[in-house]
C-alpha cells in the first residue's frame, strides 16, 4: 500500500501558487507601468539592443535640434534679404521714375532712401534670441550701427563736390568719376559695421554624423556694403543746381552720372542678394532631407525600444485573466488537500 503525505502535497501545492502570485504580481506591474521590467537589468541580453537604441536615439535628437535652430534662422535671414531687396528695389524704382520724367523731386528720394536706410539698418540687426544672425560666429556682436560717421562722410563728400574741389585721383579722369569712387569705396567701419565682423568665422549645422552645412550670411558682405553706400548717397543727394559744371548742361550731365550710377550699384546688391538667397534656399534644402532621414531613422529606433521595453497590454491582459483562472484552481485544490488526512485517505 502506498501512503501519500499530505504535507508534501501541500507544501508543493503552497510553492506552486506562490509562483502563480509572483507571476500574477508581475504582469500587474507590466499593466501599470506598460514596461516589461522594473530595472533594465531585467531585460536580459536585449539590454545592450535598447541601450544602444537609446544613444543612437539622443543623438539623433541632437541633430535634429540643431536643424531646427539653423532652419529658424535661415528662414529669418531669407525673409530679411526679401526684405531689403523690396526696399532698395523701391528706390531704385523712384530713381529711375523721376530721371524718366525729367524732374528730379529730390525731397521725394531723400525722404524714401531715409525710411530705407533705417528700416534695412533694423533688419541686418535681427536676432534669434540673444543671437545676431547676420553676425557670422561673433553672434554676440550687432553688426551694423548707424554712428552719423557716414552722414558726415557725404556731407564732406558733397561740399566738394558742390565746391568742385574734389580732388581727381588716377584712375578717374572727371570729378563725376571721383565722386563714384570715393562713394563705391567707402571704408568698411565708415559705413557703420563693426570692425570684429572681419575675424567671425562661417556658421554651420551639423545636420548628422558626417554633413556639416553652411548657411552664413555676414552683415559686411559686398552686396549690403553698396546698399548701405547707395542708400545713403539717396538719402544726402545734393540738389542738381549745387552740381559742378561751368554750364546748366555740364551740371547736368555730371549730376546724372551720379545719380544713374547709385542706382546701377543698387541694382547689381540687389542682384547679388538673389545669390545669397539661393544659397540659403538649398541649406533649408539639403536640411529638411536630413531631418527627414532622421526622423525615419528615429522612429525605427523607437520601435526597437518599444519592443524590447514595452509589453502588448492586449497579451497581458490574456495572461492576467489565465493566471487568475489558474489561481482560483490552484486554491480549490489547496483548500482540499489542507483538509486531508489519514484517516479520510483511508
Amino acid at each position: 500500500m502506498t501512503f501519500v503525505s499530505t504535507l508534501g502535497q501541500q507544501q508543493d501545492q503552497t510553492l506552486r501558487l506562490s509562483k502563480l502570485q509572483l507571476s500574477l504580481a508581475t504582469l500587474q506591474t507590466q499593466v501599470a507601468t506598460g514596461k516589461k521590467a522594473d530595472l533594465m537589468k531585467g531585460l536580459g541580453t536585449d539590454v545592450i539592443l535598447t541601450n544602444r537604441a537609446r544613444a543612437n536615439f539622443q543623438k539623433i535628437d541632437s541633430y535634429l535640434q540643431n536643424i531646427q535652430r539653423a532652419e529658424t534662422r535661415i528662414k529669418l535671414m531669407e525673409d530679411g534679404l526679401s526684405t531689403i531687396q523690396k526696399q532698395v528695389n523701391n528706390a531704385i524704382d523712384a530713381v529711375v521714375n523721376q530721371t524718366q520724367k525729367g524732374d528730379v523731386e529730390l525731397d521725394f528720394i531723400r525722404r524714401l532712401a531715409e525710411n530705407s536706410f533705417d528700416f534695412i539698418i533694423d533688419t541686418l540687426n535681427m536676432k534669434d534670441g540673444d543671437a545676431y544672425i547676420f553676425s557670422g560666429s561673433d553672434m554676440s556682436t550687432k553688426p551694423i550701427a548707424d554712428t552719423g560717421a557716414l552722414d558726415a562722410y557725404y556731407a564732406d563728400l558733397n561740399a566738394q563736390w558742390t565746391a568742385g574741389t574734389l580732388a581727381i585721383t588716377p584712375p578717374n579722369t572727371t570729378i563725376d568719376e571721383e565722386y563714384i569712387s570715393r562713394y563705391r569705396n567707402i571704408p568698411t567701419v565708415t559705413l557703420g559695421f563693426s570692425a570684429s565682423l572681419s575675424n567671425a568665422k562661417q556658421i554651420y549645422v551639423r545636420a548628422d554624423d558626417t554633413v556639416e552645412l553652411n548657411y552664413t550670411v555676414m552683415a559686411d558682405s559686398q552686396p549690403f556694403k553698396d546698399i548701405v553706400a547707395g542708400i545713403t548717397a539717396l538719402k544726402n543727394v545734393a540738389n542738381l543746381d549745387s552740381a559742378p559744371g561751368a554750364t546748366e548742361a555740364d551740371q547736368e550731365d555730371n549730376f546724372f552720372a551720379v545719380f544713374n550710377d547709385i542706382a546701377k550699384l543698387l541694382t547689381q546688391a540687389v542682384d547679388d542678394l538673389d545669390l545669397e538667397r539661393f544659397k540659403l534656399q538649398t541649406t533649408l534644402t539639403n536640411t529638411d532631407t536630413i531631418k527627414k532621414s532622421l526622423v525615419q531613422e528615429k522612429n525605427v529606433l523607437l520601435n526597437t525600444v518599444d519592443t524590447i521595453e514595452n509589453v502588448d497590454m492586449n497579451e497581458v491582459a490574456l495572461k492576467v485573466t489565465a493566471l487568475q483562472t489558474q489561481l482560483e484552481a490552484s486554491y480549490q485544490v489547496t483548500a482540499i488537500v489542507s483538509q486531508l488526512n489519514l484517516a479520510t485517505f483511508l
